[in-house]
């Protein structure tokens, strides 16, 4: 278990779905808080980059899913660095039930200068020696949607209160709701999620209305948002038939 950090927690009744089902969006958020402490082991964390002025974002997530837990599973989430790639800075996760893996899944980290909401072009201090860098899990790649596939308009949405995180933005676990939200209940209820790809481009603050657009290719769901024309988000959706 060397350079990985675990987290262990007990799935609680208000993150499940009607079918007794952890929500993706709790999926996220687990992933998200095991990501800091895994930032505070590589001596960037929090408490670390903040007094810079600094803030890690999240750019890529690719969750793919074996099962999900249920109402008061214990699980365990371990969790590694596999260090910068140009400006992106990469980070693995594996979700466990005993010895039984639930879910693996990658992610693309960046550095924000919070003064400027632009990408910070310095190096964060971080330790070196405190990632993996060998691995059987790929780096998180880029999505795009289909080319033969066309995006339909799904409606809009203005961020609300409970949406915006620390960083005066929309949370990254908030897009993944979004999407979701847009499908047909009765097509979620009959479902499981098996794969979950999100790229952001842009923040969305308070105050912005952002564009939905759909797309669907069997169940395969594609899911964008847009501002004043420019892409904030991409979200893919994959379900079991």
């Amino acid at each position: 278990m060397k350079n990985k950090v675990s987290e262990h927690l007990k799935v609680q009744s208000f993150e499940v779905d009607l079918n007794s089902r952890i929500k993706p969006y709790y999926i996220q958020c687990h992933l998200q808080e095991a990501a800091y402490d895994g930032s505070a082991f590589c001596g960037v964390g929090y408490e670390v980059v903040h007094p810079m002025g600094l803030a890690w974002v999240l750019n890529r997530l690719h969750v793919s899913f074996k099962s999900l837990p249920m109402w008061g599973d214990e699980v365990r989430i371990d969790t590694w660095s596999r260090g910068q790639q140009g400006p992106l800075w990469h980070r693995n996760y594996q979700m466990f039930k005993g010895e039984e893996l639930l879910l693996s899944a990658t992610s693309a980290w960046t550095v924000l200068d919070l003064s400027t909401r632009s990408l910070y072009k310095g190096v964060p201090p971080f330790d070196p020696e405190k990632h993996l860098a060998e691995d059987t899990l790929p780096f998180c790649a880029k999505l795009t949607v289909p080319k033969h596939l066309e995006m339909q308009d799904a409606g809009s949405h203005v961020p609300l209160f409970s949406e915006i995180d620390t960083n005066g933005h929309v949370n990254n676990c908030v897009y993944t709701d979004w999407a979701l939200n847009s499908l047909p209940f009765d097509y979620l209820a009959n479902r499981e999620i098996r794969d979950l790809e999100v790229n952001y481009y842009r923040e969305v603050h308070p105050g912005q209305k952002v564009i939905f657009q759909i797309a669907r290719e069997a169940d395969t769901w594609y899911f964008r948002g847009l501002h004043e024309g420019l892409p904030c988000f991409l979200v893919k959706l994959e379900f079991d038939q």
